[in-house]
């Protein structure tokens, strides 16, 4: 008789204990598709996040891009992988030049600024030039492949955080050259290859630059300055103004946000 009730206290307990196990599994299962979107958020976000030159995967711009971008893409690979040095122009170093090209040093006669090579840098000196201002590393925001001058030689356009900075890469005859400009000085760069240089509300510049054996040369185009209006350095009304800088606006260049990757600790451009 005790026999007989210990076996049927232990199936007893196998059976709760079943039950048990049961009831967790469909807790999980109940607070499964409530984490899901959860999840996906996070990875979301991440992937929207700016990310190192050293950890962004490239391969994930592949599938994005035209096959056209990604071969130009490619072309600045041994910048951004290799660590190989470019010629750097800065935003804050040019010369003024009339609508002739003669050197002036009149803002309003200044129709050209051409930008000379100040330094050889390469990108894991250009990313941690900021460390002195607590700025550990500069990280990639956006990418952009566009021939910013019709030259047949697609420029890469690397937008910076946390600073704002652009830097424009230029390749020719296996030599690397580059352009940098802060962020109100090149926004909302068209498909016509003009983009708009800001100092507020009413100071507006309409603004085009090309690559020039060695120097990076910008052209104003067209200026509103505090109520006055001119195209080409010359004064207009402001209703030719709005006319020609309407037909400047083509439709913004496509930009490509950065994915992270795994990096491996031999990595060649390990930067931290």
């Amino acid at each position: 008789m005790k026999k007989t009730i210990c076996i049927c206290m232990i199936v007893a307990a196998l059976s709760l204990t079943g039950c048990a196990d049961h009831a967790a599994n469909n807790r999980n299962e109940e607070t499964l598709p409530a984490q899901l979107p959860e999840q996906e958020s996070e990875d979301s976000s991440q992937e929207e996040q700016a990310v190192p030159v050293s950890q962004m995967d490239y391969d994930s711009f592949r599938n994005r891009m035209t096959a056209e971008e990604w071969e130009s893409f490619e072309q600045y690979f041994p910048v951004l992988k290799e660590n190989v040095p470019f010629e750097l122009a800065d935003f804050g170093y040019y010369t003024m030049l009339d609508r002739d090209g003669k050197v002036t040093e009149e803002e309003e006669e200044a129709v050209f600024y051409r930008y000379d090579p100040r330094e050889v840098t390469d990108l894991c000196r250009y990313v941690t030039a900021y460390a002195e201002n607590d700025i550990e590393e500069m990280m990639i925001r956006e990418i952009r492949i566009f021939d910013l001058d019709g030259d047949g030689i697609q420029e890469l356009i690397l937008e910076w955080t946390p600073v704002g900075d652009y830097l424009i890469l230029h390749c020719e005859n296996e030599k690397f050259y580059g352009w940098e400009i802060m962020y109100r000085g090149f926004e909302i760069l068209q498909t016509s290859g003009i983009y708009l240089s800001s100092g507020g509300a009413a100071c507006n510049h309409w603004q085009h630059i090309r690559f020039d054996q060695g120097s990076w040369l910008e052209e104003k185009l067209a200026a509103e300055d505090w109520g006055e209006y001119f195209i080409g350095g010359e004064p207009v009304e402001e209703a030719a103004y709005l006319q020609q800088t309407a037909a400047y606006q083509t439709g913004d260049v496509t930009g490509y946000k950065p994915k992270l990757r795994s990096v491996s600790d031999d990595d060649p451009i390990r930067l931290r």
